[in-house]
């Protein structure tokens, strides 16, 4: 026996090698490769697919966002808007209230001081007349004639000078 390798190759033997790996070969192909093949294939257009989606799905999520954002910046715009008007209106509403009631007051203060007017005249007019009846009563009683000019005097000069003091 020789100790050269290809000397102990058999040409009968690689031959039925070859033909048993290209059976084997096809068996596989036909009944694993292709089907593994075409699922792969179908899986990464799937995969693909999903991208696609989930880059429709972003970009439309990132509109919305906007979208929203800009409703919202609008809607706090017109809130602004509307609680400025607001405020604009209630402080019109007080300053008008407030010139109504102060005019209201005026027009009673004035009415008040009318009657206590009239109330302090009528009064000192009544006062007057008993002041008067009393020292006319007082006199008569101390002097036999009394001077009606001369009481209504000191009467009023009593009167003035209870209101300056």
């Amino acid at each position: 026996m020789s100790l050269n390798p290809l000397a102990q190759i058999n040409v009968i033997t690689m031959i039925a090698i070859v033909a048993i790996f290209i059976a084997t070969y096809v068996a596989l192909r036909r009944s694993c490769l292709v089907p593994i093949m075409a699922v792969m294939e179908r899986r990464a257009a799937r995969i693909e697919a999903a991208r696609a989606s989930k880059a429709e799905a972003d970009r439309l999520l990132e509109n919305a966002r906007r979208e929203a954002e800009a409703m919202l910046a609008a809607a706090r715009t017109e809130a602004e808007g509307i609680a400025e008007k607001s405020r604009q209106d209630m402080n019109e509403h007080r300053a008008e209230a407030l010139a109504r009631a102060t005019t209201e007051a005026e027009a009673l203060l004035a009415r008040g001081r009318e009657e206590a007017l009239v109330l302090r005249r009528s009064e000192e007019e009544r006062l007057r007349v008993e002041l008067h009846a009393s020292v006319s009563g007082t006199l008569a009683r101390l002097l036999d004639q009394v001077d009606d000019a001369a009481v209504r005097l000191m009467v009023n000069r009593v009167l003035q000078s209870s209101q300056t003091g």
